[in-house]
């Protein structure tokens, strides 16, 4: 179950943390603000999963201490970073220090680069500082492949890109490399197929052990797409390597 915070009053996602703990489910929280430090650290105590972002507006030591409650609960404490990455040294939310403490205290950084330049260098100390205090870093390409991704992997970072940034056999070929330094590394590639593919470069791609996101319908029976469609339908992805839903690239 996912429901923004403003869908219920505090009382209720108490009720309904206890409900889905009793039924061996999920309870997922999108915060956006509206509820106290102190109330979200009960709920994650509750085991409730919380998810937010820099636009909640919350403070590095919150994030912390709700970490803290999270962990208690045996429940993750996941952020999605939208705004640029300020290099200074402060405490704010949107420093790079912030984010790089955040992932020493395992929690889960998300960031794209969809909106936001972002540079590959930047978020492996990002990620590799995530694998060091149990965090999930979770990328999300957009364009091109680019040369410093394979480092990047290399830091334990999932990253999930387009079908359309790999249209050659040299893409696949680097492709191939990122993905044996992400596994070594105990992540991987994920490519969300949302057009159809070239099935050569489809069966070079999910030979080197990406993992595959069709997007697209579901192929005729005789394509030499379906028996790839079909895998893919019967592999889940954990929920700490995306955030929320895998519906389409953030």
């Amino acid at each position: 179950m996912t429901l923004r915070d403003d869908r219920l009053d505090f009382a209720a996602f108490g009720d309904a943390a206890a409900s889905c703990r009793a039924r061996r489910a999920r309870l997922r929280l999108i915060d956006r603000g509206r509820f106290a430090v102190r109330e979200l650290e009960w709920l994650g105590e509750a085991g409730v999963d919380i998810y937010t972002s820099d636009r909640a507006g919350r403070e590095l030591s919150n994030l912390i201490l709700i970490r803290g409650a999270t962990r208690r609960g045996r429940a993750i404490l996941a952020h999605f970073h939208h705004g640029p990455v300020d290099a200074g040294e402060t405490p704010a939310s949107s420093s790079f220090a912030a984010l790089r403490e955040m992932g020493r205290s395992g929690i889960d950084i998300h960031v794209s680069n969809g909106t936001v330049p972002r540079d590959p260098a930047v978020l492996a100390e990002v990620a590799r500082d995530g694998a060091k205090g149990g965090a999930a870093f979770v990328y999300y390409h957009h364009g091109a492949l680019d040369p410093a991704l394979e480092n990047l992997a290399r830091q334990g970072a999932w990253v999930h890109f387009l079908n359309t940034s790999v249209s050659s056999a040299d893409d696949v070929r680097f492709l191939g490399d990122c993905v044996r330094a992400a596994r070594a590394a105990k992540s991987n590639f994920v490519l969300h197929i949302e057009s159809p593919p070239d099935p050569v470069l489809l069966a070079d791609i999910a030979a080197s052990g990406a993992v595959l996101l069709f997007k697209t319908p579901l192929s005729d029976y005789r394509s030499p797409l379906r028996p790839y469609e079909e895998a893919a339908r019967r592999r889940r992805l954990a929920s700490r390597t995306f955030f929320l839903f895998t519906d389409y690239l953030l």
